[in-house]
């Protein structure tokens, strides 16, 4: 399985994505983060890059509707990964069209990524 939930709390989930994310893959996290958006509104998500290989070349991405439709309902993006990932993220999430806050992060930046995410919130969502 090329993803973990790492945490979930509250409005706040923390993915790692590893290997090649497959139509399938990415369904589930759409469900993940309708789920999520169901019970608290505007979430906020945290994606690790481990190992990433990028996104599987098969049928059915044109049949994922979650970001088209609902991707507005998450307030931040953060994305942790190596930085040859960055455009073709930014791409993927379409960062320009979008009203949520997309960053890209280098790996080594996870801790300043958990901080700008959790910026503007009462609490601090992720522990190290």
């Amino acid at each position: 399985m090329p993803y973990r939930l790492i945490e979930s709390l509250d409005s706040e989930n923390w993915v790692k994505l590893s290997g090649r994310l497959t139509v399938h893959d990415f369904q589930e996290l759409q469900a993940l983060a309708k789920s999520s958006q169901e019970r608290f509104g505007r979430i906020r998500i945290l994606a690790e890059l481990d190992e990433f290989e990028g996104w599987s070349r098969e049928r059915g991405w044109e049949d994922s509707f979650f970001l088209a439709e609902n991707g507005d309902q998450a307030s931040k993006f953060a994305i942790v990964g190596d930085e040859k990932w960055k455009d073709e993220v930014f791409m993927f999430t379409g960062k320009p069209m979008r009203k949520t806050a997309i960053e890209f992060f280098p790996q080594d930046r996870l801790p300043e990524a958990k901080a700008w995410l959790s910026e503007g919130t009462t609490q601090t969502i992720f522990r190290d």
